[in-house]
């Protein structure tokens, strides 16, 4: 899950690329951005910090993909809740 400005930084894929090394295991990378909703502070990451980051752990060996979003409109995106308020 990429935060906009909290996980979305080149050295955070940097970090990524160097912890799945360390594993030794074959691994493949989702990369969901964070999608917006009401009363949730975090933003969505900026397609290039995405790209950046897809692009970084590609450069390391390390097969990353990054997931379209889907349900943004109603709120049933990745990282989102649909909260209804009645009242």
């Amino acid at each position: 899950m990429l935060l906009g400005g909290v996980t979305d930084r080149p050295e955070h894929a940097v970090e990524v690329a160097r912890l799945i090394r360390r594993t030794g295991l074959p691994v493949k990378v989702n990369l969901i951005a964070w999608n917006p909703g009401p009363g949730i502070e975090y933003q969505t990451p900026q397609p290039e910090a995405v790209e950046a980051f897809r692009r970084t752990l590609a450069d390391a060996g390390i097969p990353a993909y990054v997931r379209k979003p889907r349900g943004r409109d109603i709120y049933a995106a990745c990282g989102q809740l649909k909260r209804t308020v009645e009242g």
